[in-house]
């Protein structure tokens, strides 16, 4: 059964992003990111309105095939720029008749932009085009990679670089990152 295609390419953000909530402003997780929209976690307490703002910081990846292994090996997730999106999101499923405690226990909310900025539709755009080449760069490697394990620091600090856990195991490391890419645009 072939899997249904998004609107959007999306790419895994997995930062903690701000959302103001009953009138705080509370911390979160944006676990992906596409044009449409969002998939938020971690929320501490839901808001109680549908519509709400979030801020979401989106790293400013290089295309790090075009950079030596030596430059790639050298760099810290810290250097890289950051552009902030802020923007109002509307929740796309009902939460109504659901208890606070229940609202809680609900690990992911999708959630559309509303009015998205055409400077941040760019900025999405971007980084979801910048981060799937890095993501096919990162699975290339893990094929290629020799049984001397020569490119094994490479592979790691790459991946921690996208913001996986680069001293899990290799194949754990590859698993997640595999599932990254095949959900870039299926449902």
């Amino acid at each position: 059964m072939a899997q249904a295609q998004r609107n959007y390419l999306r790419a895994p953000v997995n930062d903690e992003i701000l959302y103001l909530c009953d009138g705080y402003a509370l911390k979160g997780k944006c676990s992906n990111i596409s044009e449409g929209g969002v998939l938020l976690s971690e929320l501490g307490k839901v808001p109680s309105s549908s519509e709400f703002s979030v801020l979401i910081p989106l790293i400013q990846y290089p295309e790090f095939s075009k950079l030596g292994p030596q430059k790639v090996l050298s760099v810290e997730r810290s250097s890289f720029d950051i552009e902030i999106i802020r923007v109002k999101v509307n929740i796309v499923r009902s939460f109504d008749g659901k208890s606070e405690v229940e609202k809680i226990l609900i690990k992911n909310i999708g959630a559309q932009f509303v009015d998205l900025g055409k400077a941040d539709e760019v900025l999405i755009l971007s980084f979801v085009t910048t981060f799937t080449k890095n993501l096919v760069h990162l699975l290339t490697l893990f094929e290629s990679q020799s049984s001397k394990g020569a490119n094994i620091p490479y592979i790691r600090k790459l991946a921690e670089l996208l913001g996986y856990d680069g001293s899990s195991k290799l194949a754990l490391l590859r698993q997640k990152v595999l599932h990254d890419y095949q959900s870039l645009e299926s449902l």
